[in-house]
């Protein structure tokens, strides 16, 4: 589809999603979609942020069986807008820094997750496993997209998705995090981590749509837009080839932690060496630049991930769970103890 600024901002104003993802309940307010309760810049000494997105089955779709199908995502890149400047600036981009992520209970009550498969394809693209039934599509980028401390004022998230099966009813939204730093720790009260906010659900089919988050208003956005034509301007295969080994994503396994033996999961050394064919299953990964590899077993548990950047995701989302963020006391967040 072609992507138009127009569209864009259809996709960030209230009352325009197209669909709603099952299994979240009604009164957390992203169900919905775009909401403005999120802190639209960020605190002066933050220096970092992550775009991430996520796709659910439709409320009222049936349910699917293909097991093959996949959720393609392609061409996710982050501008950050230098407020002196009014310049955006590219933070991250996936032709750099490729998306992991998991599946994760579609309320994100309790943190529980389960391994999410997926496979780089040719160009900035990737392919992840659809949602089983009870959970979700989550992923982000491997690193956290960094700029100078009180020089930005919004962040603009950009990402490409289709599905390989028209009979597939799924909807996807895209959103933003600001992080204190690029390797600051998860922290109970989101000090380091406030939300940014999301769009709207746009149902996906087997063309390629484009999904756009930006914050800010649509006046300020239209005044001074993200350069679209930029963010677009790579092609994703139309029949992707057979990754090679080279193009495998692989999770490390944490110095001294053991690997699940059960799921047979297996990884790479700490120089890439691959050590089995089994190693495109990505399995929440730290995002952390890369200083700390998550342990290669399925986690469920907050103590497991207390200083992960994957918990601080699943509970970011459970951050939206109220109705408006500006009025939970102490920024807390739906199970968030």
């Amino acid at each position: 589809m072609e992507f138009s600024l127009s569209e864009l901002i259809r996709q960030n104003t209230p009352g325009n999603s197209e669909g709603f993802p099952a299994g979240v309940p009604p009164s957390y307010n992203w169900y919905y979609g775009w909401n403005d309760g999120g802190l639209w810049s960020p605190p002066t000494d933050f220096t970092a942020v992550q775009g991430w997105g996520q796709v659910y089955p439709k409320v009222g779709a049936p349910p699917y069986s293909n097991s093959d199908a996949k959720v393609e995502v392609a061409n996710a890149k982050t501008y950050v807008r230098i407020k002196q400047a009014g310049e955006w600036t590219l933070v991250q981009d996936q032709s750099r820094t490729q998306l992991t992520g998991g599946h994760f209970v579609p309320d994100f009550v309790g943190n529980v997750a389960i391994p999410m498969k997926a496979t780089p394809l040719a160009g900035a693209t990737i392919a992840f496993d659809v949602p089983p039934a009870g959970y979700n599509n989550h992923f982000w980028y491997k690193a956290r997209g960094t700029y100078a401390a009180d020089t930005v004022d919004a962040v603009y998230v950009q990402m490409e998705m289709r599905v390989t099966d028209p009979n597939l009813s799924l909807v996807a939204m895209v959103g933003a995090d600001w992080w204190r730093d690029a390797q600051a720790p998860y922290l109970d009260d989101h000090s380091n981590n406030p939300a940014v906010g999301v769009s709207n659900w746009v149902e996906l089919s087997t063309q390629w749509k484009t999904i756009g988050f930006y914050s800010m208003s649509a006046e300020n956005f239209r005044a001074n837009p993200a350069p679209l034509r930029d963010l677009v301007r790579e092609t994703p295969p139309t029949r992707p080839p057979r990754p090679t080994r080279s193009g495998e994503n692989f999770i490390p396994n944490e110095s001294g932690g053991p690997a699940s033996a059960s799921r047979e999961q297996k990884h790479t050394t700490a120089n890439g060496t691959a050590e089995s064919p089994l190693a495109e299953e990505i399995w929440l990964q730290s995002i952390n630049s890369g200083s700390r590899a998550m342990l290669a077993y399925p986690i469920t548990a907050v103590q497991a991930l207390s200083n992960d950047c994957l918990l601080a995701f699943a509970l970011t989302m459970g951050a939206l769970a109220k109705v408006r963020w500006s009025n939970l006391q102490s920024r807390k967040r739906i199970d968030r103890a």
